[in-house]
């Protein structure tokens, strides 16, 4: 609804004889977001704020402009510059807007909008925001999975702080002491493929190896669920936890997901959740076993072999 109405004023303001303006896209919201075109034509979304913005961050194809107002207010302008990358362009906007709607307190409103733009950079750099393939669905919704555990176990701040995979380090969720790489896997499928001889190295840390098995659905299914759907749940434990719910919407971003409609049609099933615990005898390959040149190792673990470690 929101791109709509976003796109609804970018439309008619470039239909009216001026050429030019802006519009409130939603009195409600507690960020003062407008939408409109500049004098060159150019579309544009536009943050009102008490604070001066003092931005020093570049997006490619988009021109980020401040102005001080003659109100005492400042402008932050979000000024797309290439054409051809409008629709990204409508997606970042509407992202802007609704990932702070859950914001209460509007003194932090311009830093959470700031720390998304960070996130935004890297997807401006590769050209375009695509849809999720089946497998990296399946594989964030593993972690996901993971996640809301830990969430209903630690806490969602400590939970969100461990959340590692979207940074691609060595284990999808890392503490001091311990940490979890998640694999997620077809129903009766017992093999699991471990990206490098890094991934399961415990030398440093406690680890386990947790393998989710997923299964397909239909819309009807009982249990079934979509990505969307998983995320609202997490999104709905965070929403009294503004700087938490701030850092999973930003993980999020940084794994390529935005909120599309073509998600709810891939239906999933949770058929089992299993935990190894990585240690001396499990058959994995980590940095001291290899010849030294030999490196970026994949290989496959047959789980079958693995029922010993199993917790």
């Amino acid at each position: 609804m929101m791109t709509n109405k976003v796109k609804l004023i970018w439309d008619t303001v470039k239909s009216e004889a001026v050429g030019s303006g802006f519009r409130r896209i939603d009195v409600e919201h507690i960020l003062d977001f407008y939408a409109g075109v500049d004098s060159l034509g150019r579309f544009t979304l536009l943050l009102i704020t008490q604070e001066n913005p003092d931005i020093d961050l570049e997006l490619q194809s988009v021109k980020i402009h401040t102005a001080f107002r003659e109100d005492g207010r400042w402008s932050l302008l979000f000024i797309l510059e290439k054409p051809d990358l409008f629709e990204l362009f409508r997606l970042f906007c509407e992202d802007l807007i609704s990932s702070s709607r859950r914001c209460t307190d509007k003194s932090k409103g311009l830093p959470f909008v700031l720390a998304r733009l960070v996130s935004w950079r890297l997807l401006f750099e590769r050209g375009n925001l695509g849809i999720l393939n089946e497998s990296q669905v399946r594989g964030l919704s593993g972690e996901l999975l993971h996640l809301k555990s830990l969430i209903e176990t630690i806490g969602a701040p400590a939970a969100i702080q461990s959340w590692k995979g979207p940074d691609r380090a060595d284990q999808d969720f890392q503490f001091e002491k311990l940490a979890w790489e998640v694999k997620t896997v077809w129903p009766s499928v017992y093999e699991v493929t471990i990206a490098s001889e890094r991934q399961l190295d415990y030398t440093h840390r406690e680890l386990q190896l947790v393998v989710i098995q997923l299964g397909s659905g239909a819309a009807t299914t009982v249990n079934g669920f979509t990505l969307n759907q998983l995320i609202n749940d997490i999104r709905q434990s965070l929403k009294s936890d503004f700087e938490t719910y701030s850092s999973f919407e930003n993980c999020l971003l940084r794994c390529g997901y935005s909120t599309h409609p073509e998600y709810d049609n891939q239906v999933m099933i949770l058929y089992s959740t299993s935990h190894y615990k990585i240690a001396t005898g499990f058959p994995c390959i980590r940095p001291q076993d290899l010849s030294p040149g030999i490196g970026s190792v994949k290989y496959k673990i047959n789980l079958n072999n693995c029922t010993a470690f199993q917790i």
